[in-house]
């Protein structure tokens, strides 16, 4: 079979000749190419080459999706330091900064662009105004770049409450405002969720087959009460839209998940990406996999098994487990990605294991 036919075949249901080994490498290879780090076995190479020598399966390439307004603009400057997004509006301007780290290879905000009341009605226009449309043909490019890789999958902007805390607000002033304002903060939700209605319509009525939730969960963040009440009555509904169209789902939850255990197998997403357990962790393996119920599982390995000092036999130990209390319902990876430190050739090492064990 090939990497595609197994990622699909596996969020079906269906008998694979082997569980997908999909590490993530793009952070490690940007990070290693941008500062002449590569091995002398992948000096030269483009990315999807490195997946090719290494034996590895592509999750991501990038997402069909294109925002476009009509009275509002999303202007960006930017340089070697990092960048400045204006979100400009008839009735006033946000700004939101953004500052590199590792040689520009990532990034964190340091200025939300939504700091007061005052701003967010100044959001809600900007959200109201914007228009979400499918690029065929980028999807196309994308499908063809892949080849038996995989198959085009992509994350789409965040539930309204992990928005506020990731991208609108930061943690800290999210749960002031819920605290605080708690009718205008709901309201707040409320409006970005009218707002996404298109952007599903969209999706649901495109060709892709997967569909990521990027929320990017943690339980420090997103503790049950919040969890509850927030984010599952939003995966319920939209997953209803999205399943009815034919879609496969899943959702990236990286952070604690010990107090979400509870909710896992009553997701209703068909997988979960990214869980990491310990050491890296705050879960068992064990009692992780148990707390999926049926959920496919993206990942599972924790990235610290691919530093070296950490003992190898202790990577290998952790994927015979994860392939003995996991598989078929599985696309083993790396949970979250593999660091610019990582030793490659582990990955490697993981992609024969893998091969060896087979069905």
């Amino acid at each position: 079979m090939t990497d595609r036919e197994r990622v699909l075949r596996t969020f079906a249901g269906e008998p694979v000749d082997h569980i997908c080994w999909q590490p993530r490498l793009e952070h490690w290879f940007r990070y290693r190419e941008k500062t002449g780090t590569l091995s002398e076995r992948h000096a030269g190479m483009g990315l999807f080459d490195v997946y090719d020598e290494l034996g590895c399966s592509v999750r991501y390439a990038g997402r069909p999706l294109v925002f476009e307004y009509e009275k509002c603009a999303l202007r960006v400057e930017g340089d070697e330091h990092g960048r400045v997004m204006f979100y400009e509006t008839p009735i006033g301007t946000l700004t939101e900064v953004l500052r590199y780290g590792e040689e520009g290879t990532s990034a964190h905000r340091s200025k939300f662009p939504v700091e007061s009341l005052e701003d967010i009605p100044v959001m809600e226009y900007f959200l109201a105004d914007e228009r979400v449309r499918f690029d065929m043909a980028q999807f196309e490019a994308v499908e063809a770049r892949l080849g038996d890789r995989g198959v085009c999958q992509f994350y789409f902007p965040r539930s309204p409450l992990m928005r506020l805390i990731i991208q609108y607000m930061g943690f800290e002033d999210t749960i002031y405002f819920l605290h605080d304002h708690p009718e205008r903060a709901e309201e707040f939700m409320q409006h970005i969720e009218r707002c996404d209605d298109q952007l599903f319509e969209v999706l649901c009525e495109s060709p892709t087959r997967i569909i990521n939730f990027g929320d990017n969960i943690d339980a420090w963040l997103t503790p049950p009460p919040l969890f509850e009440r927030y984010l599952m009555p939003i995966y319920e509904r939209r997953c209803e839209q999205l399943h009815a169209a034919g879609k496969f789902t899943h959702i990236h939850m990286d952070g604690a998940l010990k107090p979400l255990l509870p909710y896992l197998a009553k997701l209703p997403q068909h997988g979960i990406e990214a869980p990491t357990p310990l050491p890296q962790g705050d879960v068992e393996l064990e009692e992780l996999c148990d707390a999926m119920g049926d959920k496919i599982m993206l990942d599972g390995v924790p990235c610290v098994h691919f530093l070296p000092n950490f003992p190898l036999a202790e990577l290998e130990e952790c994927v015979e487990k994860l392939l003995e209390l996991q598989a078929p319902r599985l696309i083993i990876g790396i949970s979250d990605e593999i660091s610019p430190p990582g030793d490659i050739e582990r990955v490697r090492h993981v992609a024969e294991m893998v091969a060896r064990r087979g069905a």
